[in-house]
């Protein structure tokens, strides 16, 4: 089921609106994409990847540097992945031509006077959180964003398995703005009060409220927590979401603060409308013995809660078609996320820029 068919279906007693970026398929907007683990691609390696309808070769130098570029050759068009890495440059398995990490070509083997007038596009990389990530210009506006609490730390990391959703990310993304499926969907029962901040290309959600006492999860989520709970979303270009959770609560509601949980949401647009998202579990690395196992309980707290829900919103989001024609007032904060996605500047990974 694939989000262009879908868009042609109940047009006229349902008509849904095509967006210049939100929730469309024919577009990649600018921002910070995970490609893959570092650990993934070793010195002197290639890898072949798509993103939207852009296919890509990123490769790992022979002294660890890290070049992206568009994945077919300028001479006749072989798929650079193919290939193989030379020193510093990416090699052409056709006719041996090679590329830099700036997409200058530095050898033509047939006629090396030819190499200045060659040129392909290549991409910006970075690597955070043990992550390759890369931008879909030759120069990022900003690097990838971090949580506040977590700058220059020492992480400990760890990787959920990926999966894909049979909807586009921006969507999916509401998931953390929504305070109502909470308790429709998850039967969690807190009101919240929601806070949006919106900052360049950035947008700061954040989410408290008291926590009921309907059921005895709340009742024993109040024992540990005290009365209330919240929650922020960070979104970076509506393609990453930085999630805190557990902010300034404390064991049973007294003075000793309970460490927050944090995760990040990595999403990569698919054809088709699809999308892929890859968990990313993260803390700061702490020493000693003792404090190595908080490092590691604390992840796995995080990654059992995700894996809890997980299930239930996809459930939702494998089966609609978003169409936001009849927002409430508590649905402020996504009709303000959807304003947001449509500024986000697109990029020529896409049908149409």
């Amino acid at each position: 089921m694939e989000i262009q068919n879908e868009f042609s279906k109940n047009q006229l007693s349902q008509p849904t609106v095509r967006m210049p970026v939100f929730n469309n398929p024919e577009v990649v907007a600018e921002g910070w994409y995970f490609v893959m683990r570092s650990r993934d691609l070793n010195n002197g390696k290639v890898h072949s990847f798509s993103i939207g309808h852009q296919d890509l070769v990123i490769w790992r130098t022979e002294s660890g540097k890290l070049g992206c570029v568009d994945a077919y050759c300028p001479h006749m068009g072989t798929h650079l992945g193919k290939g193989t890495v030379s020193k510093e440059n990416i090699q052409c398995f056709f006719h041996h031509w090679k590329y830099d990490s700036d997409g200058h070509c530095k050898d033509i083997p047939a006629d090396p006077s030819f190499c200045k007038s060659v040129k392909t596009k290549s991409y910006a990389v970075s690597e955070h959180f043990d992550s390759i990530w890369v931008f879909p210009k030759s120069t990022a506006p900003t690097p990838l964003t971090s949580f506040p609490e977590l700058v220059d730390q020492d992480l400990e990391v760890s990787f959920g398995t990926s999966y894909e959703r049979r909807c586009h990310h921006h969507v999916t993304m509401i998931n953390g703005i929504d305070p109502q499926h909470l308790k429709t969907v998850h039967n969690i029962d807190i009101e919240m009060e929601v806070d949006v901040r919106t900052v360049y290309r950035q947008m700061q959600i954040s989410l408290a409220g008291a926590i009921g006492n309907a059921t005895w999860v709340a009742k024993l989520t109040q024992f540990f927590i005290g009365p209330f709970y919240s929650y922020s979303m960070l979104y970076d270009h509506a393609s990453t979401g930085f999630l805190t959770l557990v902010k300034n609560s404390y064991w049973f509601g007294g003075r000793s603060k309970i460490p927050s949980l944090y995760m990040i949401f990595a999403y990569r647009p698919l054809t088709g409308g699809r999308s892929s998202v890859q968990p990313i579990f993260l803390t700061k690395k702490r020493s000693g013995a003792f404090g190595k196992l908080i490092s590691k309980v604390l992840i796995a707290i995080t990654h059992m809660g995700f894996k809890s829900l997980q299930g239930e919103d996809g459930e939702v989001y494998e089966n609609m078609r978003f169409a936001p024609t009849k927002l409430l007032p508590i649905d402020r904060p996504v009709g303000q996320y959807i304003q947001y996605v449509n500024k986000i500047p697109t990029s020529q990974w896409g049908k149409h820029q």
